[in-house]
């Protein structure tokens, strides 16, 4: 039986290195597209550090004896369940391992898994696929990079850190080598762009912003500022994402306007 899934649109959350909150902003924009009428699925394509499950108020603590990376087509369990939390269908190798357990796969392994969990999940009617990508440009992002038939628009995240926008600039001049990236749409968000004071609901600055040589925003379309919060992200660290309890309006805000914008770039088929 093909796939259902694999003509649907990707938006492959990514960034050029860790800490810069790429999976937080993965988890609110498959919440905010949600909220916006579409069929969501999320794919926690970063099988080393598997944390959407977690942001999203799930865990496993049960050890795994073993993973299956590759299951005969109509065998017992050859399908992977996904598991639907506030209205988003989740895949994850944190459903396939104790939260304590680690996977160390090399790059070909890793791949089978990701080919696994985004084409032998049992999803449903889909709209859009997000992807929270592992960061930089390893094995597991050239497969992903590498997927025909899907229209994809890729995410990249950064904070205002100079190095991180560093790190960033070498992520999309890969991408640009792919040529063009094969109709591979490039956009960008600035994450953690000021500290939203819970007094005062002023916004203050958290790190000097890059010079604008050293900047990715004249090379990719900047779609939102997102604010640090510090009650959202200790709301994140229990499970409750800030598109769930809508405690940071500021954040709510940002999350809509690139859901907005990517379902505007990236019309379903």
């Amino acid at each position: 039986m093909p796939d259902p899934s694999e003509h649907v649109p990707v938006i492959a959350v990514a960034s050029g290195k860790g800490g810069v909150g790429k999976t937080t902003v993965a988890v609110n924009l498959a919440l905010a597209l949600t909220a916006q009428g579409f069929r969501t699925g999320l794919v926690d394509v970063d099988i080393y550090g598997p944390d959407v499950p977690r942001m999203m108020g799930l865990r496993r603590r049960a050890e795994a004896s073993s993973v299956t990376l590759f299951a005969r087509p109509g065998a017992p369990d050859a399908r992977l369940q996904t598991v639907s939390q506030h209205g988003v269908q989740l895949a994850s190798a944190a459903f396939l391992l104790g939260e304590n357990q680690a996977l160390a796969f090399e790059g070909g392994m890793a791949q089978l898994l990701v080919r696994r969990l985004l084409s032998d999940s049992d999803w449903g009617e889909l709209d859009y696929l997000v992807l929270d990508l592992p960061p930089g440009t390893a094995d597991i992002q050239q497969y992903v990079f590498a997927l025909s038939g899907r229209p994809m628009c890729v995410l990249v995240v950064v904070t205002p850190q100079v190095i991180a926008h560093q790190d960033a600039r070498r992520l999309i001049a890969h991408l640009k080598q792919r040529g063009g990236a094969g109709g591979v749409e490039v956009t960008g968000v600035e994450n953690m762009s000021g500290q939203v004071c819970p007094g005062c609901g002023e916004t203050t600055p958290l790190f000097p912003a890059a010079p604008e040589a050293e900047s990715i925003w004249g090379l990719i379309p900047r779609l939102a500022s997102v604010p640090f919060s510090y009650h959202a992200a200790q709301d994140a660290d229990a499970g409750r994402p800030v598109m769930v309890t809508g405690a940071v309006p500021e954040q709510v805000a940002a999350y809509r306007l690139i859901a907005a914008q990517l379902a505007e770039r990236l019309p379903r088929p």
